[in-house]
């Protein structure tokens, strides 16, 4: 699991749906959303770790501006009832939070719904 990233936990203002005509390009997180249900489950649980067997898969929405621009921000479920936030980066870098985290930050954000 991949921890470290204090903006997966503080999420930024500028988040837009993946539909959002000014939202910057992120090609990985693009191939992620064609892909099969079932694929983008097994991809996105590979980026958790080898314990995630992935369930569900939501894409929250991309970073239209600021420094986090272009960064896409997607839940996955686990088999086991565990849930993450993955930032992934323009780069494919992906970066894991616990939904649990997430949701005790008190900012009102939480794991598979749109920002």
């Amino acid at each position: 699991m991949r921890f470290g990233w204090g903006a997966a936990v503080l999420l930024p203002a500028g988040v837009a749906g993946a539909a959002a005509a000014a939202a910057p390009r992120n090609a990985v997180s693009e191939a992620i959303e064609r892909m099969k249900p079932s694929e983008r489950d097994a991809r996105l649980a590979q980026m958790v770790g080898f314990w995630c067997v992935g369930t569900q898969s939501f894409l929250m929405g991309v970073a239209d501006s600021g420094a986090e621009a272009g960064n896409a921000y997607w839940s996955v479920a686990c088999l086991n009832g565990t849930s993450y936030a993955i930032q992934i980066d323009p780069l494919g870098r992906p970066v894991t939070v616990p939904c649990s985290v997430l949701a005790d930050t008190g900012k009102a954000k939480e794991c598979f719904k749109k920002f």
